[in-house]
């Protein structure tokens, strides 16, 4: 017997005993899972012990790839460590349909990505609303959102409720409205830019 084949004899032995040791597939999930692991990188950084990783058990394989590509159970690195992205189609069918999903942004008076983060945020979204309804309905997130509210009063309604206060001039009108923003917070500071459609002169709008 040479000493080659007395090596390869040792190193198949070595292999034999290495394989039975190893834990199935899914209990090797199961440990990536219970350390938050979530990519091929992180897996070989937690057991990277020269850069402070952890200690890697003797029956968890240092390349799943590897081991369980020998046993024909791998599937990839998403699958192992089930970061894996579900179809669009599957996504779709776990959520309430375009139509409904506006309702209820409407019901809701979500007028702003803002405020629907904030509803996600303190968890007011039911799980039949996708938390990324723009991506998982394929429109643009305007298209969800609530019609928001007018913030002036129209061109003539502002005419009229600041006449009764006999501004004389520009100056006037805006000192009083910062005065008077209890009242006056309906009528913008700018009316001339606002309601540039409509707008005469300075005369015209403070009724003189």
């Amino acid at each position: 017997m040479t000493i080659s084949s007395i090596k390869s004899d040792i190193k198949e032995a070595v292999e034999i005993k290495t394989t039975n040791n190893m834990v199935p597939k899914a209990e090797a999930m199961q440990y990536a899972s219970d350390n938050n692991i979530k990519s091929m990188r992180a897996w070989f950084a937690f057991h990277n012990l020269r850069n402070g990783g952890s200690f890697r058990p003797q029956n968890i394989p240092g390349d799943p790839s590897k081991f369980y590509g020998k046993t024909g159970e791998w599937q990839g690195w998403p699958e192992f460590l089930g970061t894996e992205q579900k179809p669009t189609k599957t996504l779709t069918a776990e959520f309430v349909d375009l139509e409904s999903c506006k309702e209820w942004f409407l019901a809701n008076k979500i007028s702003s990505v803002l405020m629907f983060r904030t509803f996600c945020k303190v968890k007011q979204r039911p799980s039949s609303i996708p938390a990324a309804p723009d991506k998982v309905y394929g429109v643009k997130f305007s298209e969800l959102l609530a019609p928001k509210k007018e913030r002036y009063l129209s061109f003539e309604k502002s005419k009229e409720k600041i006449a009764p206060m006999g501004f004389k001039n520009y100056l006037e009108f805006r000192q009083g409205r910062r005065d008077n923003m209890d009242i006056l917070h309906d009528v913008p500071c700018n009316p001339d830019n606002i309601y540039s459609d409509s707008w005469v002169n300075w005369a015209d709008f403070l009724g003189k």
